[in-house]
């Protein structure tokens, strides 16, 4: 899988590190909010760098994604992998999911990262179940 950070965090980052305010000086960083999980999301369009996917909907799904749980913190840069534990969905809509891509988001919804799943889209027959193995997703900045 091959995605990327949300525009709207780069924004943030670059002006939160660079003289971007009056006076030479940076501005303030824009937390993410920490007084929930971090979740991850699913798709059934593509989300892009400047826009999430549409949410999946249906029975089986949890609206908002499911929590991530703690990963090993990045050390010299090196890449985060998640979720904690696996994670999983059962179809139960009556009718075949198509999942493209996630995006991973705070407890507000502010998203942080997004990506299309290898071999997009999965289609998921109702009645089945869609997984994500624990540490099966990477997020670096590379």
């Amino acid at each position: 899988m091959s995605g990327g950070k949300d525009q709207a965090q780069v924004t943030n980052v670059l002006n939160a590190t660079l003289p971007t305010a009056t006076g030479g000086k940076p501005t303030a960083f824009t937390a993410l909010s920490t007084a929930g999980a971090m979740l991850i999301r699913l798709d059934s369009t593509l989300a892009t760098a400047s826009a999430m996917g549409t949410q999946l909907s249906g029975t089986g799904y949890t609206t908002g994604g499911a929590a991530l749980g703690a990963s090993t913190a990045s050390s010299a840069g090196s890449a985060v992998t998640l979720p904690a534990s696996t994670t999983s969905w059962t179809n139960g809509s009556g009718s075949a999911w198509n999942i493209d891509s996630l995006d991973i988001t705070d407890s507000t919804g502010t998203r942080t990262w997004w990506g299309p799943w290898n071999g997009e889209p999965i289609s998921v027959a109702n009645g089945n179940t869609f997984q994500v193995a624990s540490n099966a997703v990477s997020v670096s900045d590379s």
